[in-house]
């Protein structure tokens, strides 16, 4: 399947190319990034981080999201499939896991889950393809513990309860990461926009199997809105405002570590690459 090149067309339909590519450069110094072997050189989260960050921090997700479903739906990781994962900062293996076995025809989990498999490594190549072509060294997959919670893999109904997890932090990562204005104000936001519908699809559609198959959730911040039965709204969508929650990339290590002001821990035992790494408190 062809991949999407993203800022090649984007630096292609600019009306002032050079200054979009100066742009570009500069934000790509301001990660920190070493280009020699060896990684990437990390530093304090910065208060307002450049687009480059944000993307960087986002492949860490996808490659969470990614590993998740190809683990359970193909028995496979991502590298085994062909999914590039190397790059800068730490790497490691993905554990924790074991192929499902998807019986239930009744609201096609194993169908859409191959589905949404397929989705998530194609972000993970586009997010990789774009940082590459921009002369941008994309961070490697890190260690990931898919078990960290104890639960996905035992069958469907810890499938989708995990996948619900993953699913509903996404959607509020990325609208998160649109509040900042080195992503608003950047080339990245038109497909940042499309990654995020994408995401947000998939929410929907996890958690109406959630509500189908009587699975219980728990919340698991201020923020959350769990589906039913166990809650009653079917989408992650405030009803009060129309809209769904955000989470700062330092709540959203907070879920993923499972502990506040870390650097690793739960999903992510040696921690993210790139230089937003460390989580913040809970969603009020």
């Amino acid at each position: 399947m062809a991949q999407k090149d993203l800022i090649s067309d984007v630096v292609e339909q600019s009306p002032n190319r050079r200054s979009l590519l100066k742009k570009l450069s500069m934000a790509a110094a301001a990660t920190g990034a070493s280009m020699v072997t060896g990684g990437l050189k990390l530093k304090a989260d910065p208060a307002s981080p450049t687009v480059v960050d944000v993307l960087q921090f986002a492949l860490n997700l996808e490659y969470l999201e990614a590993e998740f479903y190809t683990t359970a739906t193909m028995g496979k990781t991502i590298d085994q499939v062909g999914i590039g994962i190397s790059g800068a900062g730490s790497s490691g293996p993905t554990t924790g896991w074991n192929q499902v076995n998807f019986s239930n025809s009744l609201v096609f989990t194993g169908t859409i889950a191959n589905q949404i498999g397929n989705d998530e490594r194609n972000h993970v190549t586009l997010l990789r393809t774009a940082l590459s072509n921009a002369g941008i060294q994309p961070v490697a997959k890190p260690p990931i513990n898919l078990g960290a919670l104890g639960i996905g893999f035992a069958n469907e109904a810890q499938f989708l309860t995990l996948a619900r997890v993953f699913e509903d932090i996404g959607v509020t990562a990325y609208g998160g990461a649109a509040q900042f204005s080195s992503v608003t104000s950047s080339p990245y936001i038109g497909t940042a926009a499309q990654i995020l519908a994408a995401e947000a699809e998939h929410a929907a559609n996890i958690r109406l199997q959630v509500a189908r198959l009587a699975i219980a959730s728990s919340a698991l911040d201020g923020v959350d809105i769990i589906p039913p039965p166990s809650g009653t709204y079917f989408f992650s969508v405030d009803p009060n405002t129309g809209l769904t929650a955000i989470r700062t990339p330092g709540q959203v290590l907070y879920l993923a570590y499972n502990a506040a002001n870390a650097t690793s821990g739960g999903f992510f035992p040696g921690g993210v690459n790139g230089n937003l790494h460390t989580s913040s408190g809970s969603s009020a």
